[in-house]
């Protein structure tokens, strides 16, 4: 049977929350440099999944065509200003990244941030990448992910996991997002590790990279 999806128009307040959150946070510098290193050579239709509040948008090219697949209604308005802050040409689908409506190979490229560890189904997820990439096209990730095996940050991450769930609108801390983007079938995948910091909390193991459809 399919996955019942969420929906997100019962989750308002917390939606409101994660878009002040996502809009007002510092960006790594190690994040920063590889987002402007690989999705500002970016080019052609580009497939952002779960785009939010649009974080990404100052990092595209102004000759990119930019489908933004959200299906957060209540992320629309602050993805729509982000857009226009930056001349980002954007056409937003209220869909869920299992559900990806495009169509095989007519992806340039595809970008998902902070993305896997909240939809109801990962492998899905990538799944519809692999399909939308053009063949040697660029899927760029960066995740938080479950902390090491007998680490004190693992410890708390199964502590808060359930509320955590609920605050975030659905994001599991301790997903191993590294295991599932290896076993997805990309010609090519880097992975990069990353401490994000105490400053972080219980989300600071993270990874970054990308993959090669």
């Amino acid at each position: 049977m399919p996955t019942a999806r969420r929906d997100f128009s019962r989750a308002r307040i917390r939606t409101r929350i994660e878009a002040a959150i996502l809009r007002h946070s510092p960006e790594h510098p190690a994040v920063e440099a590889r987002k402007r290193e690989v999705i500002g050579a970016m080019r052609g239709t580009v497939v952002e999944l779960g785009p939010g509040p649009g974080t990404n948008m100052p990092y595209y090219a102004d000759d990119v065509q930019l489908v933004a697949v959200e299906p957060n209604p209540g992320m629309h308005p602050h993805l729509r200003e982000a857009a226009a802050a930056h001349d980002v040409d954007i056409d937003i689908r209220t869909i869920h990244g299992e559900d990806v409506a495009v169509e095989d190979h007519s992806a340039d490229a595809v970008v998902g941030t902070l993305l896997l560890c909240g939809v109801d189904d990962p492998d899905q997820v990538l799944a519809q990448v692999r399909r939308i990439l053009r063949p040697g096209g660029t899927y760029f990730f960066f995740e938080h992910v479950v902390g090491p095996p007998g680490s004190l940050l693992r410890g708390v991450q199964k502590v808060v996991k359930a509320p955590h769930r609920w605050f975030a609108n659905g994001c599991e801390v301790d997903r191993d997002t590294a295991t599932t983007l290896r076993r997805a079938g990309f010609a090519d995948l880097d992975i990069t590790e990353l401490d994000g910091g105490l400053g972080m909390g219980w989300t600071r193991a993270w990874i970054l990279g990308t993959a090669t459809a």
